[in-house]
């Protein structure tokens, strides 16, 4: 996991279910206790009743029963329960409402109450609470209360369910706090990926003390990365700029050499073939050069519709002219994030070759099919075949060398679309019958 919100949203996560668990668990635990705890003073409360009813009755049966004469002691197996019987193994005393039932008996039983949980009388949990007890008058009796853990174990459901619910709120509430932190911790981060985006292609550097200390020292570094960037940048194109003008001129004397040289007789069509060439790969490398360039700016767009009409009608006279017609069908509204210059140049080629190899007619157009917008130029010449449609693309291949040029133009035209994110794809007119150029950009 790479992303910094997914870490932080993640952990968020983990650590409001951990708390939630770890929250539940100890309160949970120490409400349980308290329950327990209270649950127990009311099973005390009531022995302690017991005792002092046995030695104020002296173990009279009937006084005793008068003493003890609270309605749940009356109904059978209510939930309630006493039971005091003699050391010496006389009748055992017990509550109505243990019918014919008996409280299980607690070994080693003491001075000191001994609370206990055991099953009673109609398979009830029980926590009885036994003590043996001596009277004033030398008498021994062990007495025994038993209160069923019914209503002990609906409090506990009760406590629980409410921890669970109130956590669950907590951890949700808890989760939304941390996410919505998150988003505030992250604000800088996208600010400084915007300002970035902004900046990179345009004068000025980041503002640095408008971020936080935190930030600051990387918001240092990228403003010191975009100056050395910049100074590349602008290295390379002078230098490029300076390698150009430096060949050009050298190569345009060669040609007039070899021009007068063949004008006087002497063959030099290979040389003059063998400098079109190099013509021509400089231009596609100065053109790939600016292209890349031009592709970096964020803010470049262009309408293809005015740019395609432009030179539709530059070509239109040039087809008449060698007897060809050219019919163009381009939707309006198309915009292409292409510099303007690079666009002449990649319709230019690409007509020229049309113009080049068709027979009587050229077709150029242009839609937009949702995620793209593509420009097709068909014509009805020989078309080019399958198996050299992707080697045609890799420059310097002549299907023809009785038709002049050097073999680059869809070279050429194919770096710039790939400069821009975009593909030229070679393929065959099903309307002209001869070779079709597609050429897509993202919209």
């Amino acid at each position: 996991m790479t992303s910094l919100r997914k870490r932080a949203i993640a952990g968020a996560i983990f650590w409001a279910c951990a708390l939630t668990v770890a929250g539940t668990y100890l309160l949970g635990n120490y409400f349980e206790r308290q329950i327990v705890a209270r649950f127990d003073d009311l099973l005390e409360a009531r022995h302690t009743r017991a005792v002092v009813a046995l030695a104020n009755s002296g173990g009279d049966a009937d006084a005793l029963a008068l003493q003890m004469s609270d309605p749940v002691y009356q109904r059978p197996f209510s939930g309630e329960y006493w039971q005091i019987e003699p050391a010496n193994g006389d009748e055992v005393l017990v509550s109505s409402s243990l019918a014919d039932a008996l409280l299980v008996e607690v070994p080693n039983l003491g001075p000191d109450m001994q609370i206990a949980t055991v099953r009673g009388p109609a398979d009830q949990t029980l926590r009885t609470s036994n003590q043996f007890v001596t009277l004033d008058d030398g008498s021994e009796w062990i007495v025994r209360v038993g209160l069923s853990t019914q209503s002990l174990n609906q409090d506990r459901a009760v406590v629980r369910d409410q921890l669970y619910v109130a956590f669950l709120i907590t951890g949700a509430f808890a989760s939304l706090g941390a996410f919505a932190l998150l988003l505030v911790a992250l604000r800088p981060m996208e600010k400084l990926r915007k300002d970035v985006a902004d900046r990179w292609n345009s004068e000025g550097l980041l503002p640095a003390e408008t971020y936080p200390i935190e930030v600051k020292p990387l918001v240092d570094d990228i403003n010191a990365l975009m100056v050395q960037n910049r100074e590349i940048v602008g290295r390379s194109r002078r230098q490029a700029a300076d390698l150009a003008h430096a060949l050009k001129t050298p190569s345009a004397i060669l040609r007039n050499e070899l021009e007068q040289l063949r004008g006087n007789g002497v063959g030099v069509c290979g040389s003059l073939d063998a400098l079109d060439r190099l013509d021509a790969q400089l231009q596609r490398s100065l053109a790939r050069m600016r292209a890349t360039q031009a592709a970096a700016a964020d803010n470049l767009s262009i309408d293809m519709t005015e740019a395609l009409g432009r030179m539709t009608r530059a070509f239109s006279a040039l087809a008449r002219n060698a007897d060809r017609s050219l019919n163009a069908e381009i939707s309006d509204g198309l915009r292409v994030k292409v510099d303007r210059n690079d666009m002449d140049e990649i319709c230019g080629n690409l007509l020229d070759n049309a113009l080049k190899w068709s027979e009587t007619q050229i077709q150029i157009s242009a839609a937009d099919e949702g995620d793209r917008i593509c420009m097709r130029i068909e014509d009805d010449g020989p078309g080019i075949p399958e198996d050299l449609r992707e080697r045609i693309l890799d420059g310097g291949l002549r299907l023809d060398e009785s038709k002049p040029g050097t073999g680059l133009g869809l070279t050429i035209a194919s770096d710039l679309v790939a400069a821009y994110g975009g593909k030229l794809q070679v393929m065959e007119s099903a309307e002209l019958g001869g070779a079709c150029i597609q050429v897509c950009f993202k919209t």
